[in-house]
């Protein structure tokens, strides 16, 4: 998901927590989409591309293929509200996550074990940094993976190599997140878009 700028009038207000931000939701349309980032309200781009929602698709499935094998406590959804405790002020929408099969949390799943983003052309480099850097700051969170949709390119933040990135770019690349019985060649992840 893409952001598209926080509202003009909420800039010099106070930081939002979770509590506000739920309030603010309550007053804008069903047909907006909001992320708490760092207590600033982000519109997210709507809707996103066709491309980009065909990434996210093949990342939920190959990831819920391999949790089906191996871990029957685990579903990869997506689109859905993250919670990070040391962060009341961060609740992003991510496109795709792993979460308990029964998650935690009424809007936001207060664990999730993975988290990726398909990038869009309205994320800015701070805006995916600060997203990825938030994730790894949940206790559980084993991975962060960011998904280029320009070019057949994904990033891998892991808490086992220390959130040291590692970025896969030829279609043969095998991307390995043994913690899920996930295995897959990066171009399996671009299977029906263009960059396949």
């Amino acid at each position: 998901m893409g952001a598209i700028e926080m509202l003009p009038s909420l800039k010099d207000d106070p930081p939002m927590d979770e509590a506000r931000f739920l309030r603010f939701l309550e007053a804008r349309s069903e047909d907006e989409r909001w992320e708490l980032i760092d207590g600033e309200p982000i519109q997210m781009m709507h809707p996103p591309s066709l491309k980009h929602q065909r990434i996210g698709s093949n990342l939920e499935r190959l990831l819920n293929d391999a949790l089906d094998a191996s871990r029957h406590d685990l579903d990869a959804m997506r689109e859905i509200g993250l919670s990070v405790p040391a962060h009341p002020g961060f609740r992003p929408q991510v496109d795709v996550a792993v979460v308990d099969r029964i998650p935690t949390g009424v809007y936001f799943a207060e664990r999730f074990y993975l988290a990726g983003e398909v990038l869009s052309d309205t994320n800015t480099r701070d805006y995916i940094s600060t997203k990825r850097l938030r994730y790894a700051d949940h206790p559980d969170c084993l991975h962060v993976l960011i998904l280029s949709q320009t070019d057949m390119a994904v990033e891998v933040w892991s808490r086992s190599d220390e959130w040291r990135g590692r970025v896969f770019r030829s279609g043969d690349d095998r991307i390995e997140l043994p913690e899920f019985g996930f295995s897959c060649a990066l171009r399996d992840l671009y299977a029906r878009t263009d960059l396949a």
